[in-house]
């Protein structure tokens, strides 16, 4: 059985220790360890927006607080980093240095350079480097994937992804609210629909997007996505005090129309019923962590989720930038 750390034990690695046990108990991997520099993190609970995902579990594992030590002492296979954004660089070079494979938390880094450094590591040391982009891991994406690509429904004619939440302020000294930290939530929330539309449909020929600040920076983001003729927009926002976190999307084929939210439905065109598709209960989470083992062992390529894919999103997100500094204009990207 494989063996795994955790560096970062705070909101979102506490919802992928809920993976490891149940791939534990598959006979997959195990998590040995985690690493904070906060000793009692191991013990605290974390209310995030996706609060549902993460459960307390029982299981003891070794916690430290010093990295270079757990680096040491411990025979490990890959580490999960799941530190704020801010350190996924430096973390992801030390411990691909060290010779471990390296599956780090999104989004990649805060900038594109950044991702080219992890990556030129992970090619120096011979170890595999992927990025937790958990949406192409979902059971709802793999189907909307496939409808996309085997063309079921016919072409895509339009979409709409929205990802809506409160302020992040759970986190490590608020570290979510400091744009230097984080990149704020067009980096750090509307990377997820980012990625996933790239992933769904391929590059852009071009973006437009438009940004407002009120409690970081570009807290309400708008972004239109130009594939020919076909209209796609994404919404990020994590301004909205108060309201509880809801994601969702809604993919418009010439056949049929298919949403995701709660539930994934196709509606067609053609007079039927509308229905939901029956979707596998595991988490996007435990599903590219079992991926991840996979890659490591050798037994399948990672072509669904490389690392030069997650630093393209991050390179369609500083064009974004680049577009919301300029008022919305539409800037290439292929």
């Amino acid at each position: 059985m494989l063996k795994a750390a955790i560096i970062g034990f705070g909101g979102i690695a506490k919802s992928h220790r809920m993976g490891y046990a149940n791939l534990k108990a598959q006979g997959k991997v195990e998590l040995v360890c985690a690493c904070d520099i906060d000793p009692e993190a191991v013990k605290r609970r974390i209310v995030t927006n996706i609060d549902g995902e993460a459960s307390e579990i029982d299981e003891e594992i070794r916690f430290y607080t010093d990295l270079d030590e757990m680096l040491d002492k411990e025979k490990l296979d890959f580490v999960d980093i799941c530190a704020p954004t801010f350190l996924h660089a430096e973390l992801s070079k030390k411990v691909l240095g060290c010779g471990i494979h390296v599956l780090c938390e999104k989004p990649m880094a805060l900038s594109f350079s950044d991702c080219e450094e992890m990556i030129q590591a992970s090619k120096n040391a011979g170890k595999e480097l992927m990025i937790g982009q958990c949406l192409r891991f979902y059971p709802a994406f793999d189907y909307i994937k496939a409808a996309v690509d085997d063309k079921r429904f016919g072409k895509v004619i339009g979409g709409f992804f929205s990802r809506l939440s409160a302020p992040p302020t759970w986190g490590w000294e608020n570290w979510f609210m400091n744009p230097e930290r984080s990149g704020g939530c067009i980096t750090d929330l509307h990377v997820h629909d980012v990625d996933i539309i790239r992933y769904l449909l391929g590059e852009p020929e071009a973006i437009s997007c438009r940004a407002s600040t009120s409690v970081c920076v570009n807290d309400t983001v708008h972004t239109s996505f130009y594939y020919d003729n076909t209209p796609i927009t994404a919404i990020g926002d994590w301004s909205l005090f108060g309201f509880p976190f809801n994601a969702s999307c809604l993919i418009d084929f010439e056949c049929a129309t298919v949403t995701y939210g709660a539930a994934l439905t196709v509606y067609p065109k053609n007079g039927d019923k509308p229905y939901d598709v029956e979707l596998a209960a595991v988490s996007g989470y435990q599903g590219e962590i079992d991926y991840f083992c996979d890659v490591i062992e050798g037994k399948i390529k990672n072509d669904k989720n490389p690392a030069s894919s997650a630093a393209t999103t991050i390179r369609l997100i500083e064009r974004m930038r680049e577009s919301v500094s300029e008022g919305g204009k539409i800037l290439s990207f292929r």
